[in-house]
């Protein structure tokens, strides 16, 4: 399983993927609270039916996958109100393994392999106490790049279930408390997660004051076993299961501004220590020509902190509804994140078809011990990554959502989302021959295409 591998934010953000190893996701694309809905009515509601069918592909025969999500919502009256979803995803392709490109071949192994060739593609060997000269590569499945490419491990391929379930009620006049859990498996993580939180309406319901808490435990298990952070990728020293642990805090504040206008401002506040390496990203090592000389595994802190300041705002003109959003993030891994959401949904000859164009910028700086590669002459940093998602680069997103009211509150909807991630630094720091007409970071490029369904029963 390599989903943890992808340079950027789009994918974590579209598969919902709690058990992210490093937590390398974007550091301004985590999920957006959506303002309160109306008061329910004290009667019970019939079940809300929500269901999607996403699919996604990335260029350069990368990763594609296709997720299905059903979700459910009951108003069981009194302002009880149950929610539930279940999500599976199987995905596959070839994902970075965070190496450089050469003008030369390649050999690289896949995550289960348990040694390497030399990066001149002669076996590792050793000698026995009686002189016989052994090789090390006992169980072990490799792969090849073509000079110029991107080191891709073409070997990808995952499928991963999620169940979530949450309950809100009132527990006092204009207090309500809500609380949630999550379970998500795949090959090589088990995610668990619980959130509780409480919310207070002012001023005649126009404002509401709201703190939540949450808490994730995963356990990482790639195969193979975890790697050595720093090691020598062709030893692959590696070892069992290793554990992430996650707590944090959100403030909300949400304003009636008028009767078209409501806005959101949220502080978010999270911590995750223990296993933050994403066990298969490697970095790579070079003379002074730029040629490899090795690889090691990578090394993050253990610990990270992230803050960050959301403002929504959702504007009625008439019929058309604006619904825009800034966030800023900062981590102490050094990285600052800014993003602009803009959604314009607008009628299309009839009340009952829409249309939602999508406008997205994202940019964040890149994480203090980022690297592209690593000199061979130089000692080895404690903490260095080469992964995309750690660098500094700018994304865009541009989209458009076509919807269908039907009878009887059900909605049919088809959404296309074009994403594109270009990172700043994609050449070698000097003048290595080696490196020289080789693009060391390339461009990401993503299609997504989702379709919806929404119905009560």
């Amino acid at each position: 399983m390599q989903v943890k591998k992808t340079p950027g934010a789009l994918r974590l953000g579209l598969m919902a993927a709690s058990c992210s190893l490093l937590g390398g996701r974007a550091l301004a694309d985590t999920p957006t609270p959506a303002p309160p809905a109306e008061s329910p009515s004290d009667d019970e509601q019939p079940w809300q039916f929500d269901t999607a069918l996403l699919y996604f592909k990335e260029n350069q025969q990368r990763a594609n996958g296709t997720t299905p999500v059903v979700s459910l919502r009951k108003d069981l009256g009194g302002e009880r109100v149950f929610t539930g979803s279940f999500e599976f995803a199987s995905l596959s392709g070839g994902s970075p393994n965070g190496a450089v490109p050469q003008k030369k071949l390649q050999t690289f192994a896949t995550a289960s392999g348990t040694r390497l060739n030399n990066p001149d593609g002669t076996p590792i060997t050793y000698t026995t106490p009686s002189g016989k000269v052994v090789a090390q590569l006992a169980t072990l499945a490799l792969y090849q790049i073509q000079p110029y490419q991107q080191p891709i491990d073409p070997n990808y391929h995952e499928q991963r279930l999620a169940f979530d379930a949450g309950w809100s009620q009132p527990i006092a006049v204009g207090t309500h408390a809500n609380y949630g859990g999550r379970i998500e498996n795949d090959s090589d993580c088990l995610a668990l997660g619980v959130n509780g939180g409480l919310s207070h309406d002012f001023n005649d319901r126009a404002t509401t004051l709201g703190l939540e808490a949450k808490l994730e435990s995963d356990r990482v298990k790639p195969p193979g076993g975890e790697p050595e952070a720093g090691s020598d990728y062709r030893l692959t020293q590696k070892y069992g299961s290793r554990g992430k642990w996650g707590n944090g805090l959100m403030l909300s504040l949400t304003q009636v501004m008028s009767s078209r206008w409501i806005a959101n401002l949220n502080y978010a506040f999270e911590h995750q220590h223990g296993y933050l390496n994403n066990p298969y990203k490697i970095v790579s090592v070079l003379d002074g020509t730029g040629a490899v000389t090795d690889w090691v595994f990578e090394s993050r802190p253990g610990k990270r902190t992230t803050q960050s300041v959301f403002w929504g705002n959702k504007v009625a003109f008439g019929s058309t509804v604006m619904d825009l959003s800034f966030r800023h993030g900062k981590d102490d891994w050094g990285i600052l994140a800014d993003s602009a959401d803009l959604k314009l949904r607008f009628n299309v000859g009839s009340e009952d078809i829409y249309l939602e164009p999508h406008l997205r910028w994202y940019h964040q700086s890149q994480a203090n011990f980022y690297r592209l590669y690593l000199g061979a002459s130089q000692p080895e940093p404690a903490y260095m990554s080469s992964d995309p998602a750690l660098a500094n680069f700018v994304a865009h997103t541009i989209g458009l959502k076509l919807g269908f009211l039907l009878q009887d509150q059900a909605e049919l909807t088809f959404r296309l989302d074009l994403y594109t991630q270009t990172p700043k630094y994609r050449t070698s720091y000097g003048d290595e021959v080696n490196l020289q007409g080789l693009d060391l970071n390339p461009s990401l490029r993503t299609v997504l295409f989702q379709v919806g369904w929404r119905h009560g029963f």
